[in-house]
């Protein structure tokens, strides 16, 4: 769970805004103005994917019934129906589809050529229709990239936000009519936090978590 709960004075990110938690956060009951759902859900929309198909789409919940029918659909116990709005992060393992509108797009700005963009859209079509675990998993890391702009973008409002990815997920489609081909990548839980924030979570050093050249080599290991 990654917790973001507020904006430094001047509006910048301080590294209080981003930590974790030992539990998931309790929201008081003050609703999320409008303008700051709409900023959470903008910097979720400008974040890069490949080619640009934009793979993510959000169904924002905000009624106390599917709430509650979110929150029974998880496999932790998660306070998210006390969470003024409740976002659904879909991915949509098909964007790829949409490629050749991007590459025309290109193509008109004179960022590639024709046959470029041919030979583009021909090993991209090979490539993701070969494997549609290739289009899950791309299309499953983009909306993680979106949900890290979210988090971001949350911390910015002094908004509080977790994501949950332990659920049914064939009970959340089969109750908000998500189509097959849209993968369920996470529950976005978004409000005031109710209680105090807590100390922060130790973290591994850097050293533990980054090698040199091979894996299990120290960073900067001298020979």
């Amino acid at each position: 769970m990654r917790d973001h709960a507020c904006a430094g004075n001047n509006g910048t990110l301080t590294k209080a805004s981003l930590r974790v938690g030992p539990s998931f956060t309790r929201f008081s009951a003050q609703d999320i103005p409008d303008a700051c759902l709409e900023h959470v859900i903008e910097m979720a929309r400008l974040a890069p994917s490949e080619w640009d198909v934009q793979p993510c789409r959000w169904i924002v919940v905000r009624s106390e019934t599917a709430k509650k029918q979110l929150e029974a659909a998880t496999h932790i116990k998660v306070p998210l129906s006390s969470a003024p709005a409740i976002l659904i992060c879909l991915a949509d393992t098909l964007a790829w589809k949409s490629a050749p509108q991007h590459l025309q797009e290109m193509v008109a700005n004179q960022r590639i050529t024709e046959a470029e963009a041919r030979d583009a859209l021909r090993s991209l079509r090979e490539y993701y229709s070969a494997s549609p675990e290739v289009a899950r998993r791309t299309a499953l890391a983009s909306s993680f990239v979106a949900l890290h702009q979210m988090l971001l973008a949350a911390a910015e409002c002094s908004l509080s936000a977790y994501w949950v990815t332990e659920f049914d997920e064939l009970k959340i489609k089969t109750h908000f009519h998500i189509p097959d081909h849209f993968l369920v990548a996470a529950l976005l839980p978004l409000g005031y936090r109710e209680e105090t924030l807590p100390p922060p979570v130790p973290k591994l050093p850097l050293r533990a978590l980054v090698y040199q050249e091979k894996f299990g080599e120290t960073l900067n290991a001298k020979p």
